[in-house]
């Protein structure tokens, strides 16, 4: 099964961006690093995401550490059976898959047009 787990936004001012989607659409805050400039994952009422991340530049690019709206996350209890049909089917993998010390795996990878997907298997949900 594959959903759309959370659109990514990187941010030049994530702490100002989340008050603005906080306070305008009355989103939840779900996840908060506390880091100088904070990753945000704020819930919407049908518990999708946006996630607020750090830009380490404002130039315009394709990369998905630039500021504007950068990938697509889907979510999936198969990554790793996800990530075979992306090898086997030549698609551009951009970060191969991975898993942090919580648990929670990833790939990015590009669609067609090169937008940037991120495929994420997480062992708890933020939501």
């Amino acid at each position: 099964m594959v959903t759309l787990e959370h659109v990514g936004i990187c941010s030049l001012d994530t702490r100002k961006l989340k008050d603005w989607y906080v306070n305008l659409f009355s989103f939840r805050i779900v996840y908060d690093n506390q880091k100088e400039m904070p990753t945000y994952f704020l819930a919407m009422e049908d518990n999708s995401m946006l996630e607020i991340y750090p830009a380490e530049t404002d130039a315009k690019t394709t990369d998905n550490k630039y500021r504007g709206i950068r990938h697509l996350a889907f979510g999936t209890d198969q990554i790793e059976e996800a990530y075979q049909k992306l090898l086997d089917h030549q698609v551009e993998i951009i970060e191969p898959l991975k898993a942090n010390d919580k648990g929670v795996k990833t790939v990015f990878f590009r669609d067609l047009e090169g937008n940037i997907i991120h495929f994420i298997q997480r062992p708890k949900s933020l939501v």
